[in-house]
């Protein structure tokens, strides 16, 4: 499967937003190969500010909460920043029961998400 079919990118105002495309995000090939996208991507930008939009995701597994943490680790070796959006309830409660809603800053949708950064500038 291309990354194209996993996820779209698209600068908005020198902020780099990834939306998912998969509802699912729950076999190991289909994370690793986000995760492999994903790191070429952030490190190939010319952004330091990331959103993850996960508004077209229904399910996540554990090994897709662990992306992220690497993910957030290399935006943070940038010296970067990321910030979560469209997370479902369903998906929400996971991130709280992991405490990964203390972690990452997460909005209702990637425009929240955005305007966040734009007002912290």
């Amino acid at each position: 499967m291309s990354t194209d079919a996993l996820y779209a990118t698209k600068r908005v105002n020198g902020i780099l937003v990834v939306i998912f495309r998969q509802s699912q995000m729950l076999n190991a090939v289909t994370i690793e190969q986000v995760s492999a996208g994903l790191k070429e991507v952030v490190e190939k930008a010319a952004e330091e500010k990331f959103v993850v939009d996960f508004s077209q995701v229904n399910y996540l597994s554990s090994s897709a909460l662990g992306m992220l943490i690497s993910l957030q680790r290399r935006v943070m070796q940038k010296k970067g920043q990321i910030k979560l959006s469209g997370i479902k309830p369903e998906i929400m409660e996971v991130f709280r029961i992991t405490k990964l809603d203390t972690v990452f800053d997460i909005y209702k949708d990637a425009a929240a998400a955005v305007e966040a950064f734009r007002s912290n500038q």
